[in-house]
Formats: C-alpha cells, structure tokens, sequence
C-alpha cells in the first residue's frame, strides 16, 4: 500500500512537471509585447547603443565594474533621448530577437547608420 502510494506521489509530481514544462516552451516569444519599438526606431537606437559601447571600448578602463557603469549611463541617456523606458527596450529586443528575419532587417539598417556616420565623420575630416 505504501509502495502504490510513493508510485501515485512520483507520478502525479512528473505530470506536473511535464505540464509546466510544455506549458513554458509553448509560450513564445511571437505575442508582440505591448509598447514594441517599431523596427525603424528600434534600429536608430540600436545604432546609438553600438556607437556607446565602441566609446567605452575606447576610454581604456580596466575594471569591468567601471565598464559597465559609464555603458550603463550612456545607455541611459540613448533610452531617454528617445523617450523609451528599459522594459519596453528590453521586451522589444527579446521580440526582435526570437524572430531572425525582422532582427536582421534591423541590423542591416544598423550597419547602414554606422557607415554613413562613418562617411560623414570622414567627410568632416576633409
């Protein structure tokens, strides 16, 4: 009676844990998050934030702390410059990044942005 009753508790605890599990890997990331950065401005921002992390890059600090906090404070200013709050970025680049096709449309007009800021800085230069 007891070993039927251990072989009930074993099974009753995996369907359970079958049933979370299939219930997490079906929800995906295809449900478009509230306030989702359209694709255009997602790509402008995305532009800035690689432009602040090559700043950082070229400051020379050692420590990683530090890093991340003058990043963290140049990522601050980019959200705010366009009016985006962390969670409406951060849900957005998830979204974006659990669909291939639209993220690389995305990077592309990165790319684009970086070279003609790089044109124009060259022109500048000039």
């Amino acid at each position: 009676m007891h070993q039927i009753m251990l072989t009930r508790i074993r099974f009753f605890w995996v369907f359970l844990l079958a049933v979370w599990i299939g219930q997490a890997c079906s929800t995906t990331e295809d449900t478009r998050p509230k306030n989702l950065i359209p694709q255009e401005r997602m790509a402008e921002i995305l532009t800035e934030v690689h432009l602040a992390e090559a700043r950082v890059g070229r400051l020379g600090i050692t420590t990683t702390d530090s890093s991340n906090i003058v990043y963290r404070r140049l990522e601050k200013g980019i959200l705010k410059k366009y009016q985006v709050d962390t969670s409406a970025y951060t849900r957005s680049y998830v979204y974006y990044s659990s669909h291939p096709d639209k993220m690389e449309a995305i990077y592309k007009q990165v790319v684009d942005n970086l070279k003609e800021k790089i044109d124009s800085t060259s022109k500048t230069r000039l």
